[in-house]
């Protein structure tokens, strides 16, 4: 009789737990995160070359998972932090499902934990020095590392050089990249950084401010830029003082002027990295994050620096 009573307890002691365990699972799948419907990309310079890439990627990678993508940006073709905020907080109180931008100061990382804070994703591209910090996911070059792998072929030259930055401004990128340049640069026997200027990443700007390097210390032999609209305002420069061959640029990617510059000699190295693949990433790694996935908040799409000789194999896979 004791033994059948324990075989009755046990089959209700399984019964109970089973029914316990369905409705736990039950209760799990439907606090499960809803998938993303909507994606806002605030698009820092939508008629640049390498953003436009970046755009279209992140809408293309979008579609193929169900997802709306709609898209921003500064119309006026400079990189406008005051739109692009005001376009983050409009996505905010659209409620987009994501929101992805490049936040270029550091006055974004209130505004995206703002809309963490609303139950929005957030994905940054190329933040850097703590401006990725508001996002759930930060995909780009590490600026850096673009800092050190430039000096490393700058050092490659023979010869003193005397360096010109060209950058950002004080924080985000610029400060990434000019604070590491400059560490790697105090690290050889042959690069010195003479001086530094800021553009906003305007294009407009770039010529006048190359200009002011080689004015204000013509024993500037190199430009430097982790900007990509640097290119052409610093290669205009270097021609209308007629300095080719005694003065070069080392560019970041191939759009912007890049690769005639590399031809021509005025242009020595470009940085390049895979665009549309950051672009792809961090749609993928934000639907990754909302169905429960671990990604590392920090993903990297690669950079190396080419010289004319390999550059066209790089651009043909995608590479800018």
């Amino acid at each position: 009789m004791q033994m059948l009573h324990d075989r009755r307890m046990l089959v209700r002691t399984t019964l109970r737990t089973a029914a316990a365990l369905a409705i736990a699972s039950t209760m799990f799948a439907s606090a499960q995160a809803e998938p993303i419907k909507s994606i806002l990309f605030v698009n820092p310079l939508p008629q640049f070359p390498a953003w436009r890439l970046i755009g279209d990627c992140i809408a293309k990678e979008a579609k193929a998972k169900n997802i709306t993508e709609t898209e921003s940006g500064p119309t006026d073709g400079t990189l406008n932090t005051t739109a692009m905020m005001q376009q983050v907080q409009q996505g905010i109180a659209n409620s987009a499902g994501a929101i992805i931008t490049f936040p270029a100061t550091d006055g974004f990382v209130p505004l995206l934990q703002q809309a963490r804070d609303a139950g929005i994703m957030v994905g940054t591209l190329y933040g850097a020095s703590g401006t990725g910090s508001g996002s759930q996911v930060n995909v780009g070059a590490n600026f850096a590392t673009v800092g050190e792998i430039m000096v490393k072929a700058i050092a490659a030259r023979e010869g003193q050089q005397n360096v010109g930055l060209m950058i950002q401004g004080p924080t985000g990128a610029g400060k990434a990249f000019s604070e590491a340049f400059e560490k790697a640069a105090a690290e050889t026997p042959n690069v010195k950084v003479i001086a530094t200027v800021s553009t906003g990443d305007d294009a407009n700007k770039s010529l006048d401010q190359a200009n002011a390097l080689l004015i204000a210390h013509p024993e500037i032999n190199v430009i430097a830029s982790h900007m990509g609209t640097a290119t052409q305002g610093a290669v205009a420069a270097i021609k209308a003082k007629d300095l080719q061959g005694k003065v070069v640029m080392v560019a970041n990617g191939a759009a912007g002027g890049g690769t005639e510059g590399l031809q021509e000699g005025t242009v020595y190295q470009l940085m390049m990295q895979n665009l549309c693949g950051a672009g792809t990433q961090i749609v993928d790694a934000l639907v990754k994050i909302n169905d429960g996935e671990s990604v590392p908040e920090q993903l990297d799409v690669g950079v190396q620096m080419f010289g004319k000789e390999d550059v066209q194999a790089f651009i043909d896979k995608g590479w800018q």
